[in-house]
């Protein structure tokens, strides 16, 4: 198997990159295939101009990616100054436990403390129990006073039935 390299995706693989995102968080159970952040997913090229966008290599191939969203980018969520976000992580589930997750995270992590960062942040959920160990395994810290609740659904806020998404630090300086 060729060895894993993380670097900027290429604008040629941009497209390869939104599909293998949106299969795997289809095969994960955490949307359905009509869910309106599909799209968004999707979009990799349109993230380009405004974000840092990784993708894991194995040979030509793109097997995994991770968004990098500085704060009040059109993809930063909840990035405070000093602070670079991580959003859209997935792994092609035929590579996913080979440790592309974690190749992506640290990449990222380095790359943060490049640009003069002080700290990546992410949000996640209970419903990502593999994720959650990859983070403490890494050092994040939980900051639950930023945890927030998922508002992209109308109905299950109303309802009070949105997600709780929780909030993870980790310094990179």
């Amino acid at each position: 198997m060729p060895a894993l390299a993380v670097l900027p995706v290429r604008p040629e693989d941009a497209d390869r990159l939104g599909a293998l995102t949106v299969d795997a968080y289809l095969a994960a159970g955490i949307l359905e295939e009509d869910d309106g952040y599909v799209p968004v997913l999707r979009d990799v090229a349109g993230r380009l101009d405004s974000t840092i966008v990784l993708a894991a290599y194995r040979g030509p191939r793109v097997v995994g990616g991770i968004t990098l969203a500085a704060p009040g980018g059109p993809h930063a969520e909840i990035a405070q100054e000093g602070e670079i976000e991580l959003r859209m992580l997935a792994v092609d589930p035929a590579h996913q436990g080979a440790g592309v997750a974690e190749a992506l995270v640290r990449a990222s992590a380095e790359a943060a403390a490049e640009l003069g960062h002080d700290a990546v942040v992410l949000s996640t959920m209970e419903a990502m129990p593999a994720a959650l160990r990859l983070y403490a395994r890494l050092g994040f810290d939980r900051v639950a006073d930023r945890d927030w609740t998922g508002d992209w659904d109308e109905a299950a806020v109303a309802a009070g039935t949105a997600p709780l998404m929780s909030v993870y630090r980790l310094p990179v300086r």
